[in-house]
């Protein structure tokens, strides 16, 4: 959070840029260059990962597991092509997957990651209201299989 920004502005989903390592060290995700959404709203960029994986439209918000595997970064996406919603991309680094929440929601903040357990904020700018979601739990329940890549060599 940046303290020296005004509320809301100092919160990490209004973020331009993030880097952060995985904790094992291996792993680097990135967004270089985040703009708003619409004025005076949350950011959105290019994810990339040092592991070849690029994701549009991500926020900079993101997080790793503290085992490494998973990264979950909020994504905007547009319901029936009007309606601009996120939801919760998870990349299992270790199993090439990325899966996608079932929960959308106009804005997500991530609280933690902790062991397998994500917690999120949904409407961080509203209600504020904390949910918690095992990683990767049931899929049928909360997570839905998005999409696998296959890692760059280079």
């Amino acid at each position: 959070m940046n303290d020296s920004e005004p509320w809301p502005y100092g919160l990490p989903i209004f973020a331009r840029t993030h880097r952060a390592t995985s904790p094992n060290g291996v792993v680097v995700a990135e967004i270089v260059e985040a703009y708003e959404v619409s004025m005076s709203n949350p950011t959105s960029g290019a994810l990339r990962l040092s592991v070849g994986l690029v994701l549009q439209d991500c926020n900079p918000n993101f997080i790793w597991s503290t085992d490494s595997r998973y990264l979950a970064v909020p994504q905007f996406f547009s319901r029936f092509g009007v309606f601009r919603r996120q939801r919760i991309l998870v990349v299992d680094v270790a199993g090439h997957r990325v899966y996608r929440s079932k929960a959308t929601a106009y804005y997500f903040a991530i609280d933690s990651f902790e062991g397998n357990v994500l917690s999120v904020i949904r409407e961080p700018l509203r209600d504020g209201l904390p949910e918690r979601w095992a990683i990767p739990g049931d899929p049928g329940q909360h997570w839905v299989q998005h999409s696998a890549w296959i890692p760059s060599t280079a």
